[in-house]
């Protein structure tokens, strides 16, 4: 793909992500989204298809999966609580950036549009289990954790990380104040506390 196309898509989810933010997913047709992006929206429907072909764009855009798998596969050093603060750490740094694009992924899941593109978005987190499981698993078998349910601990690990996330795009710091840092430093403690032999 050119630059120039590659340029163009970009403005037109940019686009997108913009009117959704604004006005909802109902107001993101192709023409809205075309006026918006400063593109003929027969652009869209070529590089696109349709609306649904932008919205599938965005998933793969916002897709933290494939960047934390290499991570897991390159930086883990079988030490447990240095490499769940690294996961945890790349979890936020991913989420954060790419936070307006999550935050519409979570509400495209409660409007019952584009099922199958729903169906896409839960692969995103599923991959992340997957991962974490097999690392969980390695480090049970290393002897490093305790004989414990693997998916239960993978639950609680992303269920924390996600929580924080979904917390301050709810609410900022008026729930807590607690820093990312602290945050992460101290449920990491207790995690690592529960689980190490």
């Amino acid at each position: 793909m050119d630059i120039v196309v590659m340029d163009t898509n970009e403005k037109i989810l940019e686009a997108t992500i913009e009117i959704i933010k604004k006005k909802g997913l109902k107001a993101a047709t192709t023409r809205a989204i075309a006026v918006n992006a400063g593109v003929n929206e027969v652009t869209i429907f070529r590089n696109f298809g349709s609306k649904k072909g932008i919205i599938k764009a965005l998933i793969e855009k916002c897709s933290y999966a494939p960047a934390f798998s290499k991570v897991l596969k390159e930086r883990v050093v079988w030490d447990l609580e240095k490499d769940l603060y690294m996961l945890a750490k790349q979890y936020h740094q991913i989420a954060n950036k790419n936070h307006d694009l999550i935050v519409i992924m979570i509400s495209l899941m409660g409007t019952g549009h584009f099922p199958e593109l729903q169906r896409e978005i839960v692969n995103i987190p599923r991959q992340l289990k997957g991962d974490l499981h097999d690392y969980f698993t390695i480090m049970r078998e290393k002897g490093k954790i305790i004989d414990t349910n693997i998916e239960a601990q993978v639950m609680n690990f992303i269920g924390a990380n996600f929580g924080l996330f979904f917390t301050r795009s709810l609410f900022g710091t008026q729930l807590t104040e607690l820093t990312e840092e602290e945050f992460l430093q101290n449920s990491i403690q207790v995690f690592v506390r529960g689980l190490q032999p």
